[in-house]
């Protein structure tokens, strides 16, 4: 009967971050500038969408993204261009930089300026 009790207890916690997991992943598309960036202990995956205009995340409104994308060579040739993005939105946790939105990348391209 106890471990009955306990792997009932296990399936269910796994599953409840699973389900946490999966309601905090949403697709998003935004458009700004592309640039590196860099932060204390290298907690960084090197770039951000300087956004142009600010969106709510979590309840914050945020100026920039930081992003992480397959294909560092296209990164490195948007470097400062209008891009437009799209992907979903995870969260990363660092030491320095506690809880922080990150957008994966699905889908990056570079845009005219308005």
């Amino acid at each position: 009967m106890r471990i009955a009790r306990i792997s009932t207890t296990l399936i269910l916690t796994l599953f409840c971050i699973c389900l946490q997991a999966e309601t905090r992943a949403k697709k998003i598309t935004v458009t700004g500038t592309l640039t590196r960036v860099a932060a204390i202990g290298g907690e960084s995956t090197g770039w951000a969408i300087q956004l142009e205009s600010e969106i709510t995340i979590d309840g914050k409104q945020v100026h920039s993204i930081e992003v992480d994308y397959h294909e560092a060579k296209k990164l490195e040739k948007l470097e400062n261009k209008r891009v437009k993005a799209t992907g979903t939105l995870s969260h990363r946790h660092g030491v320095e930089t506690s809880d922080r939105p990150v957008l994966d990348v699905s889908s990056l391209r570079e845009t005219k300026a308005k």
